[in-house]
C-alpha cells in the first residue's frame, strides 16, 4: 500500500537515518489539496531533528503528551503574538503547556541562553506569566545524552532561567543520530 501510494505521488519516502525512512505528503496530494509544493519537500537539518526528537517527547513515557500543530496553538493561545506561535509545544491531559526547545548541538551555554531567552519572551506575555505563576507552563529542553543534560542544567542556573519558569530537560539519543547525519 505505502510503495503504491508513492509511486502515486500521495506520500515521498524520505532517509530518516539509514535504512529508516519517513514519509512526508507527496507533490499529487500537496497539489490535490492546493497546499504549498513545499510540503512535499524533505525536512530540513533543523526541522528534521525537531520534529523528530518533539515526536518522541510527545509519545514517550506513560504521561502522553499532544504536539499542538500549528491551528491547535492559534485556537488554544489566541493572545499569543505570532512570532512566539512558531515553536513547538505540547499539552498533556492535565492541560500543561509545554514550550518544546532542541538541542542541535550547541554548546550547554549556547542552549542554556537560548532557552532563557524563548523563556523570557514568553513570560512577557501576561497569559504565559500567568500560566507559569501556576505552574501550568514550562520549557522541555530535548537533548542527546545524560551528560549534555547536566551540562545545559548547570548552565541554566548560571544564566537565572530556572528562577523564572519551570525547565524540564529531556534525553533522547537517537536524536545524536539525526544531528550527526546533518553535518
Amino acid at each position: 500500500m505505502t510503495a503504491r501510494l508513492c509511486s502515486n505521488q500521495i506520500l515521498s519516502r524520505n532517509v530518516l537515518v539509514p535504512p529508516e525512512t519517513y514519509f512526508r505528503l507527496g507533490s499529487q496530494a500537496v497539489n490535490s489539496l492546493g497546499l504549498s509544493a513545499r510540503l512535499s519537500e524533505p525536512l530540513g537539518p533543523q526541522s528534521l531533528p525537531t520534529d523528530y526528537a518533539t515526536l518522541v517527547y510527545a509519545t514517550s513515557g506513560s504521561a502522553r503528551r499532544r504536539r499542538l500543530i500549528a491551528a491547535e496553538v492559534a485556537q488554544y493561545m489566541p493572545w499569543l503574538p505570532h512570532d512566539l506561535s512558531q515553536s513547538p509545544y505540547c499539552v498533556d491531559a492535565t492541560g500543561q503547556l509545554e514550550l518544546v526547545r532542541v538541542d542541535l548541538g550547541g554548546s550547554p551555554q549556547h542552549v542554556a541562553r537560548k532557552t532563557t531567552q524563548a523563556s523570557h519572551e514568553r513570560l512577557d506575555v501576561p497569559q504565559i506569566s500567568e500560566l507559569a505563576a501556576a505552574s501550568r507552563f514550562q520549557v522541555v529542553v530535548l537533548t542527546t545524552s545524560e551528560e549534555k543534560s547536566k551540562a545545559i542544567s548547570k548552565a541554566l542556573v548560571s544564566c537565572g532561567c530556572t528562577n523564572a519558569v519551570r525547565v524540564h530537560i529531556a534525553v533522547i539519543p537517537r536524536l545524536s543520530f539525526l544531528l550527526l547525519r546533518a553535518n
